[in-house]
């Protein structure tokens, strides 16, 4: 028997076959609002529902590799010119900061200031609210940034690239692993939506998908980095548990610079092992 022709689709379900792709050019581009300092509104855009910020969680790592191609674009331009490696590492280190926003690096002291503090988990809870920052916020800015600098400073070269584009996508998806590791610790807040629908089997993809873009990008060195973030990752997400009972956003903030940072070490030292 002769297969029937296929009858021309209507408009409206022409339109929901496009639904999906719109939907996932929604949601990049509210990560990449969300993770970055890019102007992407519009006046005449619909506000972004609940649905909507849950499922930009999953363009987090696609926008770790378009912020990481941007810095891997402006470390090779800033050697091609003849700019010294000190410097070149400070304008990258700067650069990064300044396009996110300072996000992650909020996140990071608000983290040491709560995390660190002796007492129990509803005290250090209501610390990271606190809108001042402490010393051990100050101090653990001041490293990551210090640290940063000396390896992009000692990478200088080809290396250097590879590594910030591996580093900045690898953390940016360690989002997803530490928020499917452990429940929100609080009532309520901004990280909610997304740690609460992020689940253990989105964690586990997130961390084979942090060593495939490791690898790919960097070959051994980057398996390596990527091994030693992931290692991090976990184990602050399990410090986080038991001295908060959860996670929130401030701690995925921290988890993003200390992974970057975990990458970039374990990739300058991997290369001096080889």
């Amino acid at each position: 028997m002769a297969r029937p022709e296929p009858e021309p689709l209507a408009p409206e379900t022409d339109h929901q076959t496009r639904a999906p792709l719109a939907r996932a050019a929604r949601a990049t581009k509210l990560a990449l609002a969300f993770l970055t300092v890019i102007p992407l509104g519009r006046a005449d855009d619909a506000p972004a529902t609940e649905a909507d910020l849950v499922a930009s969680r999953f363009a987090y790592p696609f926008v770790g590799c378009a912020v990481g191609l941007l810095m891997a674009a402006l470390s090779e331009a800033l050697r091609h010119v003849g700019v010294s490696a000190a410097v070149s590492a400070f304008i990258l280190v700067a650069f990064l900061a300044i396009l996110t926003g300072g996000l992650h690096l909020d996140g990071l002291a608000d983290t040491f200031d709560g995390l660190f503090l002796w007492g129990g988990a509803d005290r250090r809870l209501a610390v990271m609210r606190d809108p001042h920052i402490g010393s051990h916020g100050v101090s653990a800015i001041a490293l990551v940034l210090l640290g940063k600098y000396a390896v992009l400073a000692d990478l200088n070269g080809s290396g250097r690239s590879l590594a910030l584009l591996g580093a900045v996508a690898v953390s940016r998806t360690l989002i997803l692993v530490s928020a499917g590791l452990a429940r929100y610790a609080r009532p309520q807040g901004t990280g909610r939506l997304v740690i609460e629908a992020t689940t253990r089997r989105d964690a586990l993809a997130a961390t084979f998908a942090c060593l495939a873009l490791a690898s790919a990008v960097a070959g051994s060195p980057g398996l390596i980095a990527g091994l030693g973030a992931l290692i991090l990752a976990f184990a602050f997400t399990r410090l986080a548990v038991r001295r908060l009972g959860g996670v929130t956003g401030d701690i995925l903030g921290a988890t993003v610079e200390l992974g970057e940072l975990a990458f970039l070490v374990g990739f300058s030292l991997s290369l001096g092992l080889r």
